[in-house]
């Protein structure tokens, strides 16, 4: 489990908030797309690339105090593990969408 301060939350849900608007903050449209084309060219099932690891990579990027230490943080990634948080960071944006649906009928 991880804990956030109110800064580190508000940096999630903003984060969050303009993905799910199109406005993808952390990544450049080509990086998502390769991320994507690698992954699936590798046969791997996205819905299987939550594992323990990409976990704690997802919480170190939330608990990197800015935007430009949160991309310098992806950069220092390997080209696998860092498609894989590409991937997991979308699956979290997607859900955040669907149950903001829900929410909203």
């Amino acid at each position: 489990m991880i804990y956030v301060n109110q800064k580190q939350l508000d940096q999630v849900e903003y984060l969050i908030e303009q993905s799910s608007r199109g406005h993808h903050v952390l990544f450049d449209n080509e990086v998502i797309r390769k991320a994507f084309k690698r992954l699936a060219r590798a046969d791997t099932e996205i819905t299987e690339i939550n594992d323990e690891s990409i976990e704690k990579h997802i919480e170190q990027l939330i608990l990197q105090p800015t935007l430009i230490s949160k991309r310098a943080y992806l950069e220092n990634l390997n080209a696998e593990t860092y498609d894989r948080v590409v991937c997991t960071y979308f699956s979290i944006v997607e859900n955040n969408i669907f149950e903001s649906l829900q929410f909203s009928q």
